[in-house]
């Protein structure tokens, strides 16, 4: 149940302060008190989306904090599942800066409006005056018959399984059009595929051949200077490597005379061995530099293959025409298991769609065994709002197409006049009658849900008399199971609270503030009387308001 709210710089609230305690409360206050800022603010806490709009002092943040007490065993897994401090008081906190950034907290640890909204949800309902009309919509409707016949729970299970059948599908039918593109491909892939064998590309091929080209293109200079070198390094009257061993073999006798000489003959002796292997190799490269000339028109015509090959698929080398041809493959191996990989997708979706099939079956039976005992109670509650000759019945439609929900689609069907078949509640029902609906739902549903607290926002709105004394008497019947709290404009409704505050509006400093306070006995039948006769305070209508108490 709310135990405590605080609320700091919201619309024309500077500061409010309020204890809240179990059983039936009621706020009452004149239009444009503050009653709806007062919900709204409620609101934050619960996940709702602001802007700065809300701040009443732009210069300062907005603080909304709520106090809830909980039965920790009931509310361990969402505490557990979100690494959240549980405590049996649990504290709610939203606060807007004046930049717009909003933070949310509960028992102090940051979180995020979902997960604020996920919490808020397990503790409170707050029925507004437009969810009303919420009556008329069909998954509201199957909610409440979920909620009759306790089936919450099997809900949430199927919906989770329904979740992993849509995605299931999903793949399917991927998988398949990804098959129907695929094989309109084919044909192309097999072509490329057969152009790249047919050249049998080797790793580096395109490399080799470049090389090979160059020389023989540059085949003449290549021995012009390899005779040039040969020539030079044999030449009897000025042999390269017998001068250079020549001159190290006299730098050698000098060695012991300095170091200096030392290092030069040492030097001049690498010098004289590498020199001699280069000119060995040189002569070696002119032995065989008889170059095939015939061969260039074969590389040629291989490379324009290639580089042919290259700007078709807008690569640059041999190695990743290698690579294309390869994923070339992969992919025609991928086509041809396509009709294995759908198949087993299916044998998975037909498994999981037969499971849900069940389970939906399941709850279809049990959805359809509380139709007459909720129509029942509905029937009975509304007699005793004044529409003894109302009619009421819960149709079920079922579908072949597996949805969120199952297989059903419910309908509330109704009518408030007798000799008149009851047809869909958004054609049959006016604001009053829906009103007294929505309550009777409400009331029936309290008995079952794990919700603590109720907030109404003027539900009796289009009723008086003796309606609003009976409405005002199954709120009070309600909260002997959970904390209900109405704003209400009915005496007859604020009569039989166990605990009256009054919202107000005031100006101070030139300002307009709101205020909640809790009412004395006496200053609640002088509000009572109010409300009964205007804004004139007469002893008769004191006394109207003390019998209202009294009974």
């Amino acid at each position: 149940m709310l135990s405590y709210l605080y609320i700091a710089n919201y619309a024309i609230i500077e500061e409010l302060k309020v204890d809240f305690n179990d059983g039936f409360t009621v706020i009452t206050g004149e239009t444009g008190a503050g009653k709806s800022i007062l919900l709204g603010a409620l609101s934050l806490i619960l996940g709702k989306r602001v802007d700065t709009s809300v701040l009443n002092d732009k210069s300062k943040k907005c603080v909304i904090e709520g106090v809830f007490k909980i039965i920790e065993e009931k509310h361990a897994s969402f505490f557990s599942l979100n690494d959240l401090d549980i405590d049996n008081e649990t504290t709610v906190r939203r606060e807007i800066s004046p930049t717009g950034k909003s933070r949310a907290f509960i028992n102090d640890t940051p979180v995020n409006l979902t997960v604020l909204k996920e919490f808020s949800e397990l503790l409170i309902d707050i029925h507004s005056q437009h969810q009303t009309l919420q009556v008329k919509d069909v998954d509201f409707q199957l909610n409440v018959v979920d909620s009759y016949a306790e089936l919450s729970n099997k809900v949430i299970l199927y919906k989770k399984e329904f979740k992993k059948y849509i995605a299931l599908k999903r793949a399917y039918e991927n998988l398949v059009n990804q098959e129907k593109t695929a094989k309109s491909d084919v044909d192309y892939l097999t072509f490329q595929l057969n152009e790249l064998l047919a050249l049998s590309l080797k790793e580096n091929e395109q490399e080799e051949l470049e090389a090979q080209l160059e020389i023989i293109n540059n085949s003449e200079e290549i021995k012009e200077v390899l005779q040039f070198s040969v020539e030079a390094f044999n030449n009897s009257d000025n042999n390269i490597v017998s001068t250079i061993k020549s001159i190290q073999q006299s730098f050698s006798k000098l060695s012991h005379c300095s170091e200096d000489y030392k290092n030069i003959s040492e030097r001049l002796n690498s010098t004289f061995i590498e020199v001699a292997d280069i000119a060995r190799e040189i002569e070696l490269l002119n032995d065989n530099s008889d170059f095939d000339t015939d061969n260039a028109e074969y590389i040629n015509l291989r490379l324009n293959s290639i580089y042919s090959l290259e700007q078709k698929h807008h690569l640059s080398n041999s190695n990743e025409l290698i690579h294309l041809q390869e994923t070339l493959k992969d992919k025609l191996a991928k086509i041809n298991s396509f009709d294995e990989e759908i198949e087993n997708h299916l044998k998975e979706l037909e498994l999981k769609e037969k499971e849900l099939r069940d389970i939906a079956k399941q709850l279809s039976a049990k959805r359809v065994k509380s139709f007459a005992k909720l129509s029942k109670e509905i029937l009975t509650n509304l007699s005793e709002l004044g529409m003894a000759e109302a009619s009421f019945e819960v149709r079920q439609t079922l579908s072949d197409k597996l949805n969120e929900h199952g297989l059903d689609e419910i309908t509330f069907l109704f009518s408030a006049n007798k000799g008149f078949s009851p047809i869909e509640l958004h054609k049959a029902a006016s604001g009053g009658e829906l009103s007294r609906l929505m309550l009777t739902i409400k009331s029936i549903l309290s008995k079952t849900t794990d919700i603590s607290t109720i907030l109404f926002d003027e539900i009796d709105t289009g009723v008086s008399g003796d309606v609003a004394d009976k409405m005002g008497s199954i709120m009070k019947q309600m909260s002997s199971s959970m904390q209900v709290i109405a704003i209400t404009h009915l005496p007859q409704v604020a009569a039989k609270g166990n605990h009256h505050y009054k919202i107000s509006k005031k100006i101070t400093n030139d300002k307009t503030i709101t205020t909640l306070s809790v009412l004395s006995k006496e200053d609640r039948i002088n509000e009572l009387a109010k409300m009964l006769s205007g804004k004139e305070l007469t002893k008769a209508a004191r006394e109207n308001a003390k019998n209202l108490i009294s009974n």
